[in-house]
C-alpha cells in the first residue's frame, strides 16, 4: 500500500441512518472549524497563551500517535517511508489542512520530514481571534505530527513550524526530526509535551487563584491596619515598621538620597543602602534586591520608597507596598501642608520683621522666640536665588532634609531662598556657603544658584541691612554671569553696595558695559591692558607723570593711549564727570572679577 492510495470512502464509514462516523471502526463527529477556534480561545483566556499550547500541543500528540496506530494496522504498507507520508494525506482527507511533504531523508536511527501546510484551520482562527503573533500558531498540527511520525517510525520524533502564518508568514513549513540534543529549537518544543494534563493545569491555576486572593485578603488587612494608623495620627516611623516586619524587609523613606524615615530589618541592609545612594556602588544592586517607589501627589515630589532585601519581592509584597504607599502618601502629604502653614508664618514673620521700618525693634522682639531666633545675637542673611520655579521648590524640599541646614531659620521671600546664619557661621559664612553651593550643584546637576551673603548684623536695624544685601548681590549675580553658579559678600562688593541696593542693577551694569566695555573687549582680543592705564591714570588723579612712571611709558606714549581710551569711552577724562564714570565703572568690573575669581578657587 501507497500513501497516495488513501481514499476518503475507504477511511471513513458514514452511517446517516443511526447518526454515526467511524475511522477503523472507532467513533467520530464532525466539528466546525469556527468551534474549535472558540474552544481554542476559552482555553486561552482561561489557561494563558503558554499553557493552552502546550494543552493543544500534547492532544494533537495523542490524536497522531492514535491515528498513525490504526492507519499503520489497516493495510500492509510497502515501507515505512509510505507509512509515515499517510500521515500527511489522512491530514488533508480529514480537512484538517492541506499537508505537501516536500523531503523525507530517513535510516534506522534518523529521520527528517520537511514540508508545507496550507489552508491551515488552526492558523487562521488564532488570527481571527488574536490577529498575527509573535509565536507559531499551529499548536495541534505540530503536536499531530510529532505524535505520528514518533508512533510510525518507532522513535522520538520532534514536528516544529519554522515559518507561520500565525505570525505573519507567508505560508507554514514544518520541520520533524528526531530528537537530537543538538537541535536547540526541537529541545524547546520538548518542554510541552512533558508539562501536566489539563486537569493538573487547572488545579494549578486553581492554587495560584488561591494565591492571589489570599494574598488580596492579606493585604486588605494590613491596608485597614495602616487606615487606622491615619485615624490614630500615628507617625511616619511607626508605619515604615510596621511595613517593615510585615514584609521582614528593610524601609527607608527618602529625599534624594537623605533618609527621612527607616526600619532596617539587618545592619548590613543599613551599610548597603549607604553604599548605593551616598558611595554609589551599583554591585549593591546585585548582592541585593533593591526597589523603589515614588511617593508624589498633585505634582508634589515627597519622596521615595525604598525596599531591600536579598530575596526577590513576591505578588504578595507588591500588594502590600502598593497599599502602604497611599498611606505613606496620605501621612506625608498632611505632613507637607502642615510644614508649609508653618513655614509660611514663618515668612510672613520674616517678611515683616525685614521689610516693615515703621514697626518698632521691641515688637518683633516679643515674637522672635517663637521661632527660636535671637535677633541679638551675631547673625547674617544668606539669599539663595534660582531662575526656575520648579526648581525653586524643589530645593525648598531638598534643603528640609539637608543636614547642613539643621536649626536654621530659612524660608523662600520675593522667589529666593533666605537662610538666617547664626554664630560661628556668621562669623565665617563662605565655608558654610561653598558647602551648601555644592551640595545643590551635586542634587540640581544643569541648575544655576546664585548666592549673596549680607553683612553682619547684631540687631533687627542691621539684619534689614544684611537682607537687602543679600538679595541684591544674589541678583547681582544672575544678572553678570547667568550661566555659573557663583557667591558674592558683602566684603567683597562693599565698594559698590549701595549703588545695588539703589538703583536698577540692569541699569547699573549697562552703565559700567558701555562706559569701559569697549576697553575690555580691545584688551581681550589684542592682550593689551588698556584698562589697568586708565586706572593708574584716576588712581595718580590725573598726573600724567605719575603714571608715565609707574607704568614705565613715556610721556607721548601715555598721551597717545589716553587718546585710545577716551575714544573707546566716548569719555573727557579731563572733566570730573568724565573721571567719576570711570571710576565707577572700573569699581563694578573689578568687583564683579573678585566675584568670579573667588566662584572659581573658593
Amino acid at each position: 500500500m501507497k500513501a497516495d492510495q488513501l481514499v476518503f470512502e475507504n477511511l471513513i464509514d458514514l452511517n446517516p441512518t443511526i447518526g454515526k462516523i467511524s475511522f477503523n471502526d472507532k467513533r467520530m463527529s464532525l466539528v466546525s472549524t469556527e468551534a474549535l477556534g472558540l474552544f481554542r480561545r476559552d482555553l486561552i483566556n482561561t489557561l494563558g497563551m503558554e499553557r493552552t499550547k502546550g494543552f493543544l500541543m500534547r492532544y494533537g500528540w495523542a490524536c497522531g500517535v492514535r491515528d498513525g496506530r490504526e492507519i499503520a494496522s489497516m493495510y500492509h504498507w510497502d515501507s515505512i517511508k509510505e507509512l509515515m507520508l499517510a500521515g500527511p494525506v489522512l491530514h488533508t482527507l480529514l480537512g484538517v489542512v492541506t499537508a505537501n511533504p516536500d523531503k523525507i531523508e530517513l535510516d534506522e536511527d534518523y529521520l527528517c520530514f520537511t514540508g508545507t501546510w496550507e489552508n491551515s484551520y488552526e492558523a487562521l482562527e488564532h488570527i481571527s481571534h488574536y490577529g498575527h503573533s509573535e509565536d507559531n500558531g499551529c499548536w495541534t498540527l505540530v503536536g499531530y505530527a510529532s505524535g505520528y511520525l514518533t508512533e510510525t517510525f518507532g522513535k522520538d520524533v520532534i514536528a516544529y513550524e519554522s515559518q507561520c502564518i500565525g505570525r505573519g508568514d507567508p505560508i507554514c513549513r514544518f520541520v520533524a526530526k528526531t530528537l537530537d540534543v543538538y537541535d536547540t529549537q526541537a529541545n524547546k518544543m520538548m518542554k510541552y509535551y512533558k508539562a501536566d494534563s489539563i486537569d493538573r493545569e487547572l488545579n494549578r491555576i486553581q492554587k495560584e487563584l488561591y494565591e492571589i486572593n489570599q494574598n488580596i485578603i492579606e493585604s486588605d488587612k494590613v491596608h485597614q491596619q495602616l487606615t487606622n494608623f491615619l485615624v490614630e495620627d500615628k507617625d511616619i516611623q511607626e508605619t515604615t515598621s510596621f511595613i517593615a516586619n510585615i514584609l521582614n524587609k528593610s524601609i527607608v523613606i527618602d529625599y534624594y538620597n537623605n533618609i527621612i524615615e527607616s526600619a532596617f530589618v539587618k545592619e548590613a541592609d543599613k551599610q548597603s543602602y549607604t553604599n548605593w545612594t551616598d558611595k554609589f556602588v551599583y554591585k549593591e544592586e546585585k548582592k541585593n534586591e533593591i526597589r523603589t517607589f515614588p511617593i508624589r501627589t498633585n505634582n508634589v515630589n515627597l519622596g521615595r520608597l525604598v525596599v531591600i532585601s536579598k530575596e526577590k519581592m513576591t505578588n504578595r509584597d507588591e500588594l502590600i507596598i502598593n497599599r502602604a504607599l497611599s498611606i505613606f502618601t496620605v501621612q506625608m502629604y498632611h505632613q507637607w501642608k502642615i510644614t508649609q502653614s508653618l513655614w509660611k508664618k514663618k515668612e510672613n514673620f520674616f517678611e515683616e520683621m525685614l521689610n516693615n521700618t515703621n514697626v518698632s525693634q521691641s515688637h518683633f522682639e516679643k515674637f522672635t522666640h517663637l521661632f527660636h531666633f535671637h535677633p541679638n545675637q551675631l547673625n547674617r542673611i544668606l539669599s539663595i536665588k534660582i531662575k526656575s520655579k520648579t526648581k525653586l521648590r524643589e530645593a525648598i524640599q531638598y534643603l528640609k532634609v539637608n543636614y547642613l541646614l539643621g536649626g536654621k531659620d530659612y524660608f523662600i521671600n520675593n522667589d529666593n531662598i533666605i537662610i538666617i546664619l547664626s554664630e560661628e557661621e556668621a562669623e565665617n559664612p563662605k565655608s558654610f556657603s561653598y558647602n551648601l553651593l555644592e551640595d545643590l550643584k551635586e542634587k540640581f546637576q544643569n541648575t544655576q544658584f546664585y548666592l549673596g551673603i549680607g553683612r553682619c548684623a547684631n540687631n533687627l536695624s542691621l539684619l534689614r541691612e544684611s537682607y537687602q544685601d543679600a538679595s541684591s548681590l544674589s541678583e547681582f549675580n544672575m544678572l553678570t554671569n547667568p550661566t555659573k553658579s557663583h557667591i558674592s559678600s558683602y566684603e567683597d562688593m562693599g565698594s559698590i553696595m549701595m549703588f545695588l541696593k539703589g538703583v536698577d542693577q540692569k541699569e547699573l551694569i549697562g552703565f559700567y558695559k558701555r562706559t569701559i566695555g569697549e576697553i575690555i573687549r580691545y584688551d581681550e582680543f589684542n592682550k593689551s591692558d588698556y584698562l589697568m592705564t586708565l586706572k593708574t591714570y584716576l588712581d595718580f588723579n590725573g598726573n600724567l607723570q605719575q603714571t608715565a612712571d609707574r607704568l614705565h611709558l613715556s610721556i607721548a606714549g601715555l598721551r597717545y593711549r589716553m587718546e585710545r581710551i577716551e575714544s573707546f569711552c566716548g569719555i573727557d577724562l579731563k572733566t570730573g564727570e568724565g573721571r567719576f564714570n570711570c571710576q565707577l565703572a572700573l569699581q563694578i568690573h573689578f568687583a564683579i572679577s573678585l566675584r568670579n575669581e573667588q566662584a572659581t578657587f573658593g
